[in-house]
């Protein structure tokens, strides 16, 4: 069940680092596009965006084009963000980037503001665990219908984790 909390943020200037935001969008087509997820993956890892094994695993568990809407998934093996109305993906090296610099291990905690199609919140939930806590907060209720949706079938076809 998902809830609607009024969000209050306040940023403590000596613990969060300011970071330059041009170097963040100009991340994403760096990488040459694959035929398929693997491809895509491949790349990754060639462009040392994916530097580690649990990394790779979660990326290989999870195809980018299941996420993408029908008649869309051509654009799932390229290296870049993807939106159609409020549905969107970032780009798969800024996933790798995140996921490699979190040194994510089992049973931490991840919070994904903007969770989206939830592809990032999965990856991580595979690499965190059944003792992780996982949780993705969105704003746009047809974005979580489509998480929810892409969530269960994910659970139902893979063979990622025990049922």
């Amino acid at each position: 069940m998902c809830y609607e909390v009024p969000l209050e943020v306040k940023l403590n200037e000596n613990l969060i680092k300011p970071f330059r935001v041009s170097s963040l969008f100009a991340m994403g087509g760096a990488v040459s596009a694959g035929e398929d997820n693997d491809d895509l993956i491949d790349n990754l890892k060639e462009a040392q965006y994916i530097r580690t094994e649990k990394v790779e695993q979660a990326f290989r568990a999870i195809d980018r084009g299941d996420y993408y809407l029908d008649g869309y998934r051509d654009s799932a093996y390229k290296d870049l963000a993807w939106k159609h109305g409020n549905i969107h993906l970032s780009a798969p090296c800024i996933y790798s980037e995140v996921m490699e610099a979190l040194k994510l291990q089992p049973g931490l905690s991840f919070l994904n503001l903007g969770s989206g199609t939830g592809y990032l919140s999965t990856m991580i939930g595979l690499i965190i665990g059944p003792y992780g806590v996982n949780h993705g907060v969105e704003l746009h209720k047809d974005v979580v219908e489509y998480a929810r949706q892409k969530l269960d079938e994910f659970i139902k076809n893979s063979d990622s984790f025990d049922k």
